[in-house]
C-alpha cells in the first residue's frame, strides 16, 4: 500500500506562507492554498505559489457552494491543479466544477465537512465525477476536541474503494491513526506550520504514514 500524499494547508498571510514553503521544501507532496488565505489575497495567492513551486500539485480550497464551473475556472486559470467543492452543494454545482476540471486537466476534491450522510452523499459525489472525497473536521469543531478518525473509518467501511483525503487537527503524534484506512491524501496545516521545526514535523508525519 503506497504512503498517503502529505498535503500542507497554507493559511495566514501570503508572505508567511512563502516563508513556510521555503523552510519545508520537499517535505510535503502537495500544497493547499487554504480558504482564509484565498479570502485574504484572492487567487493571487494561487498564482504566486504556482510561480514559486512549479512541480508540486496545488489545491485551491475554494469550498465552492454555487457557480461551480465559473468559480473552478478562476482557480484553474490561476494555476491550481485541484479545486474543492462542498459536498453539500447542489449536484449541478458539483457537475459544473467537474466540467471545469476536465476542461483544464484538473481534479475536484469534494469536502464532506458538515455533510449529513457522508457515505451516501460521497457515493453520489463520485458518480458526479469528484476525484477525491475529503473527510474534514473544521478548525472551529477542533476547538471542541473533535478529530476526523472515526468519520474516516466509517467512510472507508462504507466506500472501501473510494479515494479519500482526511483533514482536521492531524499532527506528527496522531498521523499514525489514519494509516489503517488507506487515505490517498493526508492534509496538515497547523501541525506543520506551528511546529518549532516545520520541516522536521513534516518528515515525522511522513514517517508515521509510511
Amino acid at each position: 500500500m503506497p504512503r498517503p500524499a502529505l498535503q500542507l494547508a497554507l493559511d495566514g498571510s501570503l508572505e508567511a506562507a512563502l516563508r513556510l514553503l521555503d523552510v519545508v521544501g520537499d517535505g510535503v507532496d502537495r500544497i493547499e492554498i487554504g480558504t482564509p488565505l484565498i479570502v485574504r489575497e484572492g487567487v493571487r495567492a494561487v498564482r504566486t505559489v504556482r510561480a514559486a513551486v512549479r512541480l508540486v500539485p496545488i489545491v485551491a480550497d475554494l469550498k465552492i457552494m454555487d457557480a461551480g464551473e465559473e468559480e473552478a475556472d478562476i482557480a484553474f486559470d490561476a494555476g491550481a491543479d485541484e479545486v474543492t467543492v462542498l459536498g453539500v452543494a447542489d449536484d449541478a454545482t458539483v457537475h459544473g466544477a467537474v466540467a471545469s476540471a476536465r476542461a483544464h486537466g484538473g481534479r475536484v476534491v469534494a469536502d464532506l465537512i458538515q455533510t449529513p450522510d457522508p457515505s451516501v452523499r460521497g457515493a453520489r459525489l463520485l458518480e458526479l465525477g469528484a476525484d477525491l472525497l475529503a473527510v474534514h473536521v473544521g478548525s472551529d469543531a477542533q476547538r471542541r476536541h473533535l478529530r476526523p478518525f472515526e468519520a474516516l473509518r466509517s467512510l472507508r467501511e462504507a466506500l472501501p474503494d473510494a479515494p479519500l483525503a482526511v483533514a482536521g487537527g492531524i499532527d506528527a503524534a496522531t498521523a499514525v491513526r489514519v494509516s489503517p484506512y488507506a487515505p490517498a491524501v493526508v492534509i496538515v496545516g497547523s501541525g506543520i506550520a506551528n511546529a518549532p521545526d516545520p520541516r522536521a514535523a513534516a518528515m515525522r508525519i511522513r514517517e508515521a504514514l509510511a
